[in-house]
């Protein structure tokens, strides 16, 4: 067998999730269909990329190496397929697309890349309840929908909705751009600290809960309020705010990475499944380069190797 980009999609998305179940899930397959897929990949490969034990699965040293080349990879490969459709068709995404966002920060980045420079194409519609919108998408009160939820929690069930991942990122922390704190510090370091994030019907406030708990601290329960709002508090030395990695901060304020990765965040796609196929990979492939643009703003804010530029409160 050769090793495709889907084998590779598939070794990514079992590493994210750290477990075959879940990954099958997010891909839509059956565990068994997955786990066959699996050993295939490793006949073709040579030796095992994942093992598994009482912690879930991990990536072996081969594994850990596929890994490395995927995850330059397959953004690539998102990129070449989406800009290839861009100049090969630019009516082909439906005038007046109607896109849903709720808790994600890449609302704009994904808006730009499905309108491929078709000016007026995209109709966004921000809400705070995923499964409000999954229920609307099924509903057909809007075409496609990017959900951001704590990487615990799966994108609710609604009839009909088709549901893929899109990526699963650490979550950062906005502070003051005096602040004391290094560009890389442990949570612990803000247990004095009051928190700011946006609102949601996620798990994500009891998650953060017990990430802090687990750094020996009992949080302040955090102020939820709208972006714009969280970056004045932040900028105004009033709290410190939860963040996706995303792009570079506003100015007065800067990203601080958690050590360890204690709070993650998930990014999916909705799509219903009366959608054609081809408009479903098309949305996927934006949803993925505009993560790519984002993170690799991100880290070009910070002086790093690239790897979109608003930071958003999860």
């Amino acid at each position: 067998m050769d090793l495709e980009v889907r084998h590779l999609r598939m070794v990514a998305t079992v590493a994210e999730h750290g477990s075959v179940t879940k990954a099958a899930a997010a891909l839509g397959l059956a565990q068994p269909a997955l786990s066959a897929q699996l050993s295939r990949i490793d006949r073709a490969l040579g030796g095992p990329v994942f093992v598994r034990d009482h912690r879930g699965v991990r990536p072996t040293p081969l594994g850990t190496l596929v890994l490395e080349r995927a995850r330059t990879l397959l953004p690539a490969m998102d990129a070449l397929v989406l800009d290839a459709h861009r100049v090969a068709r630019c009516g082909e995404v439906p005038d007046g697309l109607r896109v849903a966002v709720v808790g994600s920060a890449l609302a704009a980045a994904f808006a730009r890349r499905v309108d491929g420079g078709c000016d007026g194409q995209t109709l966004l519609r921000t809400g705070w309840s995923a499964a409000a919108a999954a229920t609307d998408l099924a509903e057909g009160a809007h075409d496609v929908l990017l959900v951001g939820l704590c990487a615990d929690a799966l994108p609710p069930a609604a009839p009909g909705v088709h549901w893929r991942l899109v990526g699963t990122d650490a979550v950062q922390v906005l502070v003051p751009s005096d602040h004391p704190s290094a560009d890389e510090a442990d949570l612990a370091a803000f247990a004095d600290e009051r928190w700011l994030k946006a609102p949601g019907d996620s798990c994500f406030a009891s998650c953060f809960v017990a990430a802090c708990s687990r750094a020996g601290f009992a949080p302040h329960a955090p102020s939820e309020c709208e972006r714009s709002a969280g970056v004045e508090l932040v900028r105004a030395g009033a709290g410190v705010g939860l963040a996706q990695p995303f792009g570079s901060p506003p100015d007065g304020v800067r990203a601080v990475a958690l050590r360890g990765r204690p709070l993650l965040w998930s990014t999916w796609l909705a799509v219903h499944d009366a959608a054609p196929e081809g408009l479903r990979a098309r949305l996927l492939a934006a949803a993925r380069a505009a993560r790519a643009d984002g993170l690799a703003a991100a880290a070009g804010g910070r002086g790093l190797a690239a790897v979109p530029t608003d930071a958003q409160a999860v």
